[in-house]
């Protein structure tokens, strides 16, 4: 009666040769910490298991074999592997997850130190070595990619491949400088729909008559409701709390303007900043033109096909105009371009327009003093983020000191 062989087992050394065969077909999978599962999905570009990741996931952290979240997926884009093979468009895979590192606070121009990062590509490797950054290696990998591309036009070739890892590396390097550009978000956002910031507007206006407090400026008065301001600022609250002379005579003294106030309020109830009520429904609006900059002076909905929330007071540039003459813009804050069709111009006034940027880079100091004495956390993390991209540097330190 024939004697069988043991069956192999994982954890013995086996000299048949089949049993060798079998063992070199064996994919070794090593566990490498608490987060190695947020770094596979990274590297295989699936972007949905990586908004699964706990918020304790260090988003600037270096892994030694992918290096920074924003090159641990190169290899997968430029290889075909993971889900930027399995579920059709790379291009639009690779947006999505830039995005949701992006909101995370990934920063492109992080530099990762000592680096020795083999990125294996369907056209060539390459090797990402020495102190280098995100941006620094899709610039190369672009460059070199550039390179066989025409290469491949004096053969007389054709690599469609290799032209949309051109386009991908491409749309990488655009998508980067954004986020390098507005200083990563720090501070994560919520789109709003335009409904709640109306509903939150009306609230803010009824203020005048159901407001229980008062904020007192040199130059005037504004009423609130002291639910919302002890809800927002510990210090409010314990100003209004029972036996202060805040509470007593139901306001509360400020040395800044009557408009800093109410820009402070605005903010505080809807996230947007008042407008100045100049455009009306129907109004031409501002000549639009490519490289004109504007504003948002009445808060709305973009018309692209994934519209988001224009607050007022938000800056963008025309980046082009169509046959129909509505206008592409790059708003600050805002990762894609966002078309507004020219029925809604009237909601934009020109950024440019003379005193409008100093009186409103003055304002928002003054809102964030407030914001900042009063301990408004959310609110005065999202001001310093905008004061420090607009307002010059003493100007910001100086507010940031009062």
């Amino acid at each position: 009666m024939p004697v069988r062989a043991p069956e192999a087992s994982p954890l013995l050394p086996q000299s048949s040769p089949h049993a060798e065969q079998q063992m070199s077909d064996v994919r070794l999978v090593t566990g490498a910490g608490q987060f190695e599962w947020v770094w596979t999905a990274i590297a295989s570009g699936h972007h949905n298991a990586v908004r699964a990741a706990p918020s304790n996931f260090d988003i600037s952290g270096v892994h030694p074999r992918y290096g920074s979240v924003l090159t641990a997926f190169l290899q997968g884009l430029l290889n075909l592997e993971g889900a930027f093979v399995t579920e059709g468009d790379r291009r639009s895979r690779a947006k999505e997850l830039v995005s949701e590192l992006g909101r995370r606070g990934a920063r492109p121009d992080q530099v990762i130190p000592c680096a020795n990062i083999l990125v294996k590509g369907l056209q060539r490797n390459w090797r990402l070595a020495g102190d280098i950054t995100a941006m620094q290696a899709v610039i190369q990998i672009r460059n070199d990619l550039l390179s066989s591309k025409f290469e491949d036009m004096d053969n007389d070739g054709e690599d469609s491949t290799l032209e949309d890892s051109v386009k991908t590396m491409s749309d990488l390097i655009d998508r980067y400088s954004e986020m390098i550009s507005t200083g990563g978000h720090a501070v994560p956002r919520a789109s709003i729909p335009e409904a709640v910031v109306n509903i939150w507007e009306r609230f803010l206006e009824d203020g005048a008559s159901s407001g229980d407090v008062e904020i007192v400026a040199p130059d005037g008065r504004a009423r609130a409701h002291s639910a919302l301001l002890s809800a927002a600022s510990p210090v409010l609250a314990a100003m209004l709390s029972s036996g202060m002379r805040e509470d007593a005579k139901r306001e509360v003294r400020v040395d800044d303007s009557l408009r800093v106030v109410e820009l402070f309020l605005s903010l505080l109830y809807t996230g947007c900043m008042p407008s100045s009520g100049q455009g009306r429904p129907g109004d031409a609006g501002p000549q639009l033109d490519a490289g004109v900059r504007v504003a948002v002076d009445t808060a709305f909905m973009s018309n692209s096909s994934r519209n988001v929330l224009l607050p007022t007071g938000t800056v963008g540039e025309v980046a082009s105009i169509d046959s129909k003459g509505d206008a592409l813009l790059k708003f600050e804050g805002c990762s894609a371009r966002q078309w507004v069709t020219k029925k809604n111009f009237w909601r934009l006034r020109l950024a440019d327009a003379p005193g409008t940027a100093g009186e409103l880079q003055e304002s928002l100091a003054g809102a964030f003093v407030l914001a900042k004495c009063w301990q408004v956390a959310g609110l005065a993390e999202v001001l310093e983020e905008r004061l420090e991209r607009g307002l010059a540097a003493e100007g910001f330190a100086a507010a940031a000191e009062a």
